[in-house]
């Protein structure tokens, strides 16, 4: 419940402001008392003065040179500078109290609020919030039109824009809850509503407002939505602050200090996400699944953070905390989260200090509450306090990291180290570093230095060369203990590598010349390209292609060649491009562009170019390439940068380990060591974090931590022997929102999962259910995330609602969608989507023709397959094109050989028959995980080839997963293989699975109270009814199956067998559960071909133990049988008419009829063995339509219905000659059963029909 104690609350405001206003006094004090007692924030009451020229000399008489300051003591005629308090003046308060302007102000008493701490460096008050004349009484209220009974939440609405936007306000109340300057504060409405998605605070403005914390104000003002404080780019980038401007406006104090009202606990009464900062791009105002939608719902409002830990090092006032870790995820050893590619960690909270001199490093915990405002800046929501009520801070205890790397002489000892903006000047920092690089970093060999500055440092004088400050660097090496290092480098052009203007910064290194030696060579230039010729760097060191626009205002790659003991090692340093132009996470633009990142991509592609270079002149050579790369290890850049030919170094440590810098409280990497894949197996690594979690009060020498490698350039390859390989695979097809089965496949999957597996889905997640309904796929996807599946491919439900429900859902995948054959590029939704390339590695939330995954080394391709029928089977744009699936195959499967890939898996949903086809027609599939045709296949179908393919399919529902374990040879091709179903049942539900889906279930139950049509009549389901003859609801039913099965195969005729309604529907209004109720099974709607003999021999069964009542009993559409229950149990139908084009005909028995039913019947059910037996001979079509959604959608298009009973179901005794079964042949006679007979049962019939609606008695027995 939304802030639960405010009830009580409102009671103790109301009395508090029943009190005598004098009691808001109780909290001045005396100028001699802030004098005394200067620390903290504090309202002082005194007289003015004078003027502030000095801490000992002030001008109490006119003129006055400025209005920046006015001087209080507690006598108007005081002199003593002793007892003079010093008060800063914002611009907000001059016009009002500047003595140049005010002269007369001089004698006047007045309160002021502000911090007290020193100025003119003796005590003072700074910063005021409120200064007033004391006694002064407040103005009439100048006259304002507005909208009035408007409350806080009403302004703020369920959106990050007001829904009252531009529009005037009148007397909007709320207590003062901080205040931030003396034009603006925050207010807080003590009457809250119960929506969770309406924030019950607000920003107001205006100049000189002079109102204080615990003023209970009402508010005249314009609302607007305002950027606040940003870089300069904010009003493309942040979002907006509502607020109400009352610059025309009034602000109205009716009562003083009031009770604040109470903060919401985070994590107690308010729980912020913890995965997604925003999945729609921010067309859906949804708090409890996207983060930016949380803060924006607590916007302006108090709240309370219990012993929060501090993730990284303050820095401009912010310290971003969290309240608690998250199961499930990493964290350093500090306790700082880990950015990942799929989670952001936007639980990060801001706390905005105003000191920014505040001291805390990363794992230092708060001893108590943190109490605040919720705001935002600079492009992230903050929380604002008062920094003299923050509790104790509980500070870790730490000694400064060093490398766990034990040195080795035989073996060459690498370093990477961003060392910010170094130039000699600066001896403290010079001084950090080189004892850094020996005692931290234990004396590497070679030092790759990245942000080195000429030698004029930040002067912009011309100056490129910085051989100063190496050698600074190296003198002070020798002075902590480590060797003389030797440095080379490449100056760079004056003011073409960005960074700091004239600072020049580059790259370069440091060497030991005891170790190592630079190779001889020509050494290069600021344009001239390096090379790779006859085991040589063409130049050394040199520029890699320095000219190339990839590098444009950006750090140039040096390449430099060493010699280590025999051996030969070149060392590319890199700087690439920064993040600057990405946009926020938390920003306007959902989801953010990476602006910069296209730059880095050019960069990464260049250096692997030039690595590939030389690998393929020289399979021998030992590359490194190191450096600040301004991007993730999990990013396009360094995928990219990686290729086939470097191993990244940063992978082969634990997740908990890959961080090297700190942003805004996420620890990450941003710096690199990649290496020869040959020397990746040798290679120690470590990442020694002295840097990135602290501060420089703390003794940091950089922004960034270094990275060390000992490489082993003498280590042999053995050349390894093929060998097989394993691999797992987990299935799943045609969930259909059955999403109730997960937190037993989340006990199986941990019972299941081996290390080289994947976990794929064959498609069908949509439609079945109410689950679907309400969440529109996001349910199950919630688990599937969860879960890490690797990919799935579109089923034809996937289609069956508008592109853009389906483009939501796939950009909420955390894995990819895979289709080779659904062309989407025309379409708008699902084209910016689509990506046409092979995804390797494959983005999550993307639709790619095929991925691969790298496991255990070895390449795994997967594509998906659609069943081309989608075009008529559901409801897919125009746009989209479903084309052939051997072509398709063909070509998808000879774009991932060309990738290198012998290992094959298809997600199909084509169905069993053609997946067989598929097999025997496709060479180079290995696997085919198949959908759509729910065959629930107990062991893999083995189809023979030279290259064989494996079919499996779970069924349907999430019954089974599907669990196959293949062995390949080391030509991909099928060794062994098991594979099996294991029912779900036979797991236990995982408890917290089983509580998000209780979650997900809550709000089913109003949706079962949606009207989805009418009936004027009641409609007919007794139990005791539908199972012995006609009812009006069994038409109802039928004819909607009718029309359904119509949209994809023509029939006049439908089958519903009796026992699958369960209840009667009232007149009037029919709602969503009334249809649940009636049709309860979920059972899919098909089409079978019968002949005429296997339609009376199914009308023969269905009237067969119609004496007792039983669910066999068959609802009709299109056909009008009689029967007479005295004769034997097969012979009591005696006279069948069915529908076609040309209206009711005598049953054929030859001819071959379309019958739509369900697939319970079709199967067999309520021993229906001749539609089983039709089905087995492949006459049936699966119409994948759940019976349920088949009425909801017959009474949505039809509604108001009034069906009747129109004689398709007639007991009657058996006459001895049925001639055409009661049809007339247009003969003209009578036949036995025209004339007057049958016109007084027509008149019979309609008068029933006249007197049941008369009566209201329709359907009824």
């Amino acid at each position: 419940m939304k802030k639960p104690l405010f009830a009580l609350m409102t009671v103790f405001v109301m009395l508090i402001a029943m009190l005598p206003a004098a009691a808001g006094a109780a909290g001045t004090m005396t100028v001699q008392e802030a004098i005394d007692n200067n620390t903290g924030n504090g309202t002082v009451t005194g007289y003015i003065v004078g003027h502030t020229i000095s801490g000992s000399n002030y001008n109490t008489k006119a003129p006055f040179s400025n209005d920046f300051n006015i001087a209080i003591a507690d006598s108007a005629n005081e002199t003593d500078p002793a007892k003079i308090l010093p008060v800063q003046l914002p611009s907000s308060f001059r016009a009002q109290f500047g003595l140049q302007t005010n002269p007369d102000m001089i004698g006047e008493k007045i309160v002021v609020t502000g911090q007290l701490t020193a100025y003119f460096n003796v005590p003072g008050l700074k910063n005021p919030t409120a200064i007033t004349v004391d006694g002064a009484e407040p103005g009439e209220p100048d006259p304002f039109e507005g909208i009035e009974g408007l409350r806080i939440h009403d302004i703020q609405g369920e959106s990050h824009t007001s829904p009252y936007n531009l529009k005037n306000v009148k007397e909007v109340e709320g207590i003062v809850t901080h205040v931030v300057d003396g034009s603006n504060f925050y207010m807080q409405d003590d009457q809250p509503d119960d929506n969770e998605k309406t924030s019950e605070g607000i920003l107001v403005y205006k100049p000189s407002h002079g109102v204080r914390t615990g003023d209970a104000v009402k508010v005249d003002g314009q609302v607007k939505e305002w950027v606040l404080d940003g870089y300069a780019e904010k009003l493309q980038t942040d979002l907006t602050t509502t607020e109400i401007n009352s610059q025309n406006g009034n602000v109205v104090v009716q009562s003083s200090g009031n009770e604040l009202p109470e903060a919401l606990v985070i994590g107690k009464d308010i729980f912020p996400p913890t995965d997604v900062i925003d999945s729609d791009g921010l067309e859906e105002f949804n708090p409890d699944v996207d983060a930016i939608d949380f803060y924006e719902s607590i916007e302006g409002m108090r709240i309370s953070l219990e012993d929060p830990t501090v993730t990284g090092p303050q820095k401009y006032g912010e310290l971003p905390v969290i309240t608690e870790q998250v199961e499930g995820k990493n964290y350093t050893k500090e306790g700082a989260p880990l950015l990942t590619a799929d989670n952001q960690n936007p639980e990060r909270m801001f706390i905005q200090l105003q000191d920014r001199n505040f001291v805390a490093k990363t794992g230092d915990q708060f001893e108590g509450t943190v109490t605040g405002v919720v705001s935002y800046s600079f492009s992230n929501f903050k929380i604002l306090v008062n920094d003299d009520e923050l509790p104790a801070l509980n500070e870790r205890e730490f000694t400064p990291e060093t490398t766990t790397i034990e040195k080795d002489d035989e073996k060459l000892t690498i370093a990477s180290y961003n060392i910010e903006n170094f130039d000699a000047s600066d001896a403290t920092k010079r001084d950090k570093l080189a004892k850094s690089m020996v005692e931290n970093l234990g004396s590497p060999d070679i030092i790759g230095l990245v942000e080195v500055l000429d030698d004029s440092g930040m002067k912009d004088d011309g100056t490129v060369k910085a051989d100063g400050n190496y050698k600074a660097l190296s003198d002070a090496s020798v002075k902590f203990g480590g060797p003389a290092y030797e440095w080379t480098e490449i100056a760079p052009q004056d003011k073409q590598d960005g960074g700091v203007p004239g600072g020049n910064i580059r790259v370069g290194y440091l060497y030991n010349p005891e170790r190592v030696t630079l190779a001889e060579g020509e050494k290069g230039d600021q344009t001239t390209a390096v090379g790779y010729e006859d085991g040589s760097l063409t130049l050394n060191p040199g520029r890699i292609d320095p000219t190339n626009d990839a590098f444009r205002s950006s750090r140039k790659s040096l390449a430099a060649q060493f010699d280590f003991n025999g051996e030969d090692v070149i060392v590319i340093a890199n700087h690439f491009n920064s993040k600057g132009g990405d946009e926020p996470l938390f920003g306007r633009n959902q989801p953010p562009t990476l602006g910069s990142e296209t730059q880095r991509l050019k960069i990464a592609e260049v250096i692997n170019g030039f690595v590939s270079d030389i690998e393929s002149k020289n399979e021998d050579a030992n590359v490194v390439v190191l450096g600040d790369l301004n991007d993730f290890e999990f990013s396009a850049p360094l995928q990219k940068l990686k290729g086939e030919e470097l191993t990244n170094l940063i992978e082969t440590l634990p997740a908990n380990e890959r961080y090297t810098y700190s942003y805004q409280g996420n620890a990450q990497v941003l710096d690199h060591m990649l290496v020869s894949n040959r020397l990746a197996d040798q290679a120690e690594f470590d990442i020694v974090n002295f840097n990135s979690p602290y501060m420089e009060e703390h003794g940091r020498a950089s922004d960034h931590d270094a990275l060390v490698a000992q490489l082993d350039l003498n280590a042999q390859q053995e050349p390894e022997e093929p060998k097989d390989f394993d691999l797992s695979i987990l299935h799943t097809n045609d969930s259909h929102a059955h999403v109730e089965q997960y937190p037993r496949l989340v006990t199986a999957l941990d019972d299941l999962r081996k290390p080289n597996s994947l976990l794929v889905d064959a498609g069908d997640v949509f439609s079945g259910t109410l689950y679907f309904r309400q969440y529109l796929g996001l349910a199950d996807l919630s688990f599937m995330n969860d879960l890490n599946f690797d990919a799935m491919t579109f089923g034809n439900h996937e289609f069956d609602k508008d592109s853009n429900i389906l483009a939501n859902f796939i950009k909420e995948m955390k894995f990819p969608m895979v289709s080779s054959n659904v062309n989407v590029t025309a379409d708008k939704d699902l084209s910016p989507l689509y990506k046409d390339e092979i995804g390797d590695p494959a983005e999550g939330g993307k639709i790619y023709p095929a991925i691969i995954k790298e496991i255990d080394g070895e390449k795994v391709g997967i594509f998906g397959l659609t069943t081309p029928d989608t075009s008529f089977l559901a409801n897919p744009s125009e746009d989209i094109v479903f084309e052939d699936v051997v072509e398709s195959s063909n070509a998808t499967i000879s774009m991932l050989q060309e990738e290198g890939v012998n290992k094959i898996v298809v997600l199909s949903h084509l169905g069993y028959g053609p997946d067989q086809d598929l097999a025997e027609e496709v060479d180079g599939i290995d696997v085919i995980v198949g959908g759509h045709s729910h065959t629930a296949l107990k062991e893999p179908t083995f189809v023979e080839k030279d290259e064989p393919t494996l079919i499996v399919q779970t069924g349907e529902y999430l019954n089974n997963i599907g669990n196959l374990d293949v062995t390949f040879d080391p030509d991909g091709v099928i060794k062994e293989y098991k594979g099996e179903l294991v029912p779900l049942a036979n797991y236990e539900k995982d408890p917290e699975a089983e509580a998000k889906v209780q979650e997900f279930k809550a709000p089913l139950d109003e949706l079962m109270s949606e009207v989805v049509g009418s009936s004027d009549v009641p409609l007919n389901g007794e139990r005791a009814d539908v199972r012995t003859k006609e009812t009006n609801l069994g038409n109802l039913i039928t004819d909607g199956m009718v029309a359904k099965a119509n949209e994809s195969v023509k029939t006049h005729i439908a089958f519903q067998n009796g026992g699958g309604i369960r209840a009667s529907i009232g007149e009037g209004d029919i709602t969503l559960g009334d249809v649940l109720t009636t049709l309860p099974f979920g059972n899919n709607l098909v089409a079978i071909d019968l002949t005429g003999e296997e339609i009376k021999q199914a009308l023969e069964h269905s009237v067969s133990a119609v004496e007792s009542g039983e669910g066999r009993f068959l609802q009709v559409s299109g056909i009008k049988f009689k029967y007479d229950v005295n004769q034997p149990v097969g012979e009591r139908v005696w006279s069948v008419d069915v529908k076609t084009d040309n209206g009711f005909e005598k049953l054929d028995p030859a001819a071959m009829y379309t019958v739509a039913t369900n697939a319970f019947t079709a199967d067999g059910g309520d021993g229906y063995s001749m539609l089983k037996e039709a089905k087995d001979d492949g006459r049936m079509t699966e119409l994948f339509q759940v019976d349920f959604e088949v009425m909801t959608e017959y009474l949505e298009k039809n509604s108001p219905v009034s069906p009747e009973l129109e004689d398709r179901i007639v007991q009657e005794v058996k006459q001895d000659d049925p001639g055409d079964g009661g049809g007339d042949d247009g003969d003209g006679d009578d036949d036995g059963h025209g004339g007057w007979g049958d016109q007084i049962r027509d008149i019979i019939k309609k008068l029933k029909n006249w007197l049941c609606k008369l009566l209201g008695v329709c359907g009824r027995p």
